[in-house]
């Protein structure tokens, strides 16, 4: 019989971990669980149809922290269209994969009353509206999201490197093709004539179209390379295509017409702009999948001047404003707490998983959230500018502009590679005209040696090794947005997780969620009617627990009170409470954190805890045998963060708490020898994952996170970590095999060009032999059956 830890997940389709949680059933995670129910209710199997044989697992977004202050104006102007006008809503979509994903989405757009078109975008992740004026947005909104999505103003642009690469890339194969075709009428037997005049000519001339359009991305990335002094693997395939040509140039000046290897370039360039398409491609589709980043500019708050509210810049914030803070709403600066006490979650600021309840007059620090049921009101202590957001939110430029292949091995690589074919061409050229005295055939031999150097393994059998890796990843639940991140991975040795979202699932959960089966059906009805009208973790904690077992709901008001719970009237008068165990039953001692009760007695008490990641005591141990130094580093009180480590199996002498994002930031450059992977998600490892050797997050309900780091991962558990650090070594291994063969051909290529034997047509034979060869090895590698990619 397959257990639960060896099935796959009904949503998504992909291995449930061990340790996953028995409630969750057959879900590899609680989100994937909670859409299946949605699409099942809502008669959307269909979806599922669409989709194929596997998908990808819903993330926790927490939904219930969503700021919707950014769809105020755009729900604004449609409601304020006249009523024969429609208005035209333009929408990013975070998490559109499939055409499944845009089939759901349409079918819920459909169904809404005012609803006239809509056209969604998967490959830029974006949603085009036409709407009537009464069209509710931002339930519509609301709903999508609901199924794992994440919707937000329209500031993605389409990915405009990859759509140049295919045009030249669809050019220069134009020219190949038409080339060889020249090419094959002279191997064949032409030697002379008109017509043979005609190809040479013809030949000569996409070459220079060729090396135009295509060789110049290469000569252009060289030449700026060398501006800034580095070494990029684009200077040797730059030199081979320029010096090739120019030697194909003087062999044809000198009449030698056996010496025009253009056929054989034009082919080479075209599938270079191959390979650099696959380095661009899952790039651009793993960055456009999120929401873009637009940094503490795209704050919005709510200001409160002469009785009215309005939705402002933060920007706009000044010392003495006052500001309405939602529930779920981001604090934009210090301010004063006014009138009424409220819970606030710190866990971006911290890392403190426990919600904190302020007094009125006590100070809310910049980054909290707002946790209670009720609007609150601030006033700001300090303008934005001094605001800790605006460091803590920068988009940094560092990271998407690091390449592939740009690593201090590759400099040194492609100094030596350049220096060897230089060598080698002029040691050729030389010894030939020595020879020979013979200038014109000196010059072929040196084009000869300069063509079948080309560096062919690594100009495309590498970008396909790392488009295999990547997509791979893409299966695993793991995006790589960086180019140069699968390069600095194979030299990590020290691993580092922060724990509230990253080490732990980033909510709290029952210790004993069987405590609520003792309830009868109308308590739990009541409890659940508390649990789903209160935004804090632990009410939120028993929601989920109750989301299965109540099936009628009860509609009646819910008071708050802030720092204790929640309470409401039913069953005659009688009153139900849920919060603080001395609250709810004054003096009974219930035991645990949380207890609900009717009438000063308790009916229920319950004990909430982080949860450690399904998988996170089994990955540690398996990082930590494959000789990884792992290490917890939070924000979030020592004492916890010391069980947490323990929980997960990090020896305590590696453990690091009560840390602010500076000091996180301090940590990291004192232990960081470029061999360090910080994974963390919150406000307070922004500057950390920035600065670390390699960064990951899983917070992808916040793309700053995102945009600061080389990768993110959508997974309930940690294993696409692991996978990344093994894929990385085995892209390695895989890059010395390819050196090597491309050693042994090269020394074969060059010795057959010094003995003179090396004609268009033996090059235009040996070089995609050579290609095709370690093509198929870096396949057979890195394909999804290979080794890697099993559990």
């Amino acid at each position: 019989m397959t257990s639960v830890a060896q099935s796959m997940c009904i949503h998504c389709g992909t291995p449930v971990a061990k340790g996953a949680s028995a409630s969750e059933g057959a879900f590899c995670c609680l989100g994937c669980r909670m859409v299946h129910a949605l699409l099942t209710a809502q008669y959307l199997q269909r979806y599922y149809d669409l989709r194929g044989e596997r998908g990808v697992p819903v993330s926790d977004l927490r939904i219930e922290r969503r700021d919707y202050k950014w769809l105020d104006s755009i729900a604004r102007r449609v409601r304020e269209a006249t009523a024969a006008g429609l208005s035209r809503v333009d929408l990013d979509v975070q998490g559109l994969h499939c055409s499944a994903c845009v089939w759901l989405i349409d079918t819920l757009f459909g169904r809404r009353v005012g609803a006239v078109r809509v056209t969604v975008n998967p490959s830029l992740g974006r949603a085009e509206l036409v709407v009537a004026p009464d069209f509710d947005l931002e339930a519509f909104v609301r709903e999508v999201e609901s199924f794992g999505y994440l919707l937000g103003p329209p500031l993605k642009s389409e990915p405009v490197r990859s759509r140049g690469l295919v045009v030249r890339m669809g050019i220069c194969i134009a020219i190949a093709m038409n080339s060889m075709i020249l090419g094959i009428a002279i191997y064949a037997g032409l030697a002379s004539g008109p017509i043979y005049d005609l190809f040479q000519r013809l030949d000569l001339l996409l070459s220079l179209a060729s090396v135009t359009i295509g060789g110049s991305v290469f000569i252009r990335s060289a030449v700026q390379g060398l501006r800034h002094r580095v070494l990029h693997l684009d200077l040797p395939i730059a030199l081979g295509i320029v010096l090739a040509f120019a030697g194909s140039v003087v062999s044809y000046a000198g009449h030698r017409g056996g010496g025009i290897f253009v056929d054989t370039l034009n082919v080479f360039i075209a599938l270079m702009l191959v390979g650099r398409f696959l380095q661009e491609r899952v790039l651009e589709k793993n960055r456009l999948e999120l929401l873009a980043n637009d940094g503490s500019d795209g704050l919005l708050t709510r200001r409160v001047r002469d009785g009215h509210v309005e939705t402002v810049a933060c920007a706009q914030i000044a010392v003495g404003d006052r500001l309405r803070v939602a529930p779920g709403d981001l604090v934009p600066v210090d301010g004063t707490l006014r009138d009424t006490a409220a819970g606030f979650s710190l866990d971006w600021i911290n890392g403190e998983s426990r919600v904190r309840t302020l007094a009125p007059g006590e100070r809310v620090p910049a980054g909290a959230f707002l946790a209670g049921a009720q609007a609150v009101e601030i006033e700001a202590c300090d303008d934005f500018a001094a605001s800790p957001l605006i460091e803590w939110l920068r988009t940094p430029a560092t990271r998407d502009a690091d390449s592939a292949m740009s690593t201090p091995w590759w400099r040194r690589l492609a100094k030596a590679y350049v220096g060897a074919v230089l060598t080698a061409g002029t040691v050729g050229f030389l010894a030939w005209l020595v020879a020979t005295r013979d200038f014109a055939r000196s010059a072929e031999v040196a084009t000869a040696v300069l063509i079948v150097t080309c560096p062919c393994a690594f100009g495309i059998a590498m970008p396909l090794a790392y488009d295999l890796v990547q997509s791979g990843l893409r299966r695993a639940g793991l995006f790589v947005r960086v180019a140069g991140f699968l390069d600095r991975a194979a030299q990590v040795h020290t691993v580092v997780f922060d724990k509230t979202g990253t080490l732990t699932n980033g909510t709290l959960a029952l210790r004993h969620p069987e405590a609520l089966a003792w309830l009868d059906s109308v308590d739990r009805a009541v409890l659940y009617r508390l649990a789903s009208s209160s935004s804090h973790p632990k009410s939120m904690a028993v929601h989920r627990a109750l989301s299965e077992m109540v099936h009628v709901s009860i509609d009646v008001p819910v008071r708050e009170e802030p720092g204790r719970g929640v309470s409401l009237r039913w069953d005659s008068g009688a009153e139900f409470r849920l919060g603080a165990p001395d609250w709810v039953a004054p003096g009974a001692n219930a035991p645990g954190d949380l207890a609900f009760g009717r009438d000063g007695e308790w009916l229920a008490a319950f004990t909430t805890e982080e949860t450690l990641r399904p998988d996170a005591r089994a990955e540690v141990a398996v990082l930590r045998q494959r000789g990884y130094d792992v290490w917890l580093l939070s924000g979030d009180d020592s004492a916890r963060a010391a069980q947490t480590a323990h929980a997960a199996g990090i020896e305590p002498d590696r453990v690091v708490g009560d840390a602010s994002p500076e000091a996180k930031a301090a940590w990291v450059d004192a232990h960081d020898h470029d061999d360090l992977m910080m994974i963390g998600d919150g406000i307070n490892d922004s500057l950390v994952v920035e600065r670390a050797f390699c960064s990951g997050t899983p917070a992808i309900d916040r793309p700053f996170m995102a945009a600061r780091s080389d990768f993110y991962f959508v997974t309930p558990g940690l294993r696409p970590v692991r996978l990344a650090l093994d894929a990385a070594r085995a892209l390695a291994r895989v890059r010395r095999r390819n050196l090597a063969m491309a050693v042994t051909y090269n020394v074969i290529a060059v010795a057959l060009a010094y003995a003179g034997l090396m004609s268009p047509l033996l090059c235009a034979v040996l070089m995609p032999a050579s290609s095709v060869s370690t093509i198929v090895a870096t396949t057979w590698s890195l394909n999804a059956r290979s080794r890697l990619w099993r559990s």
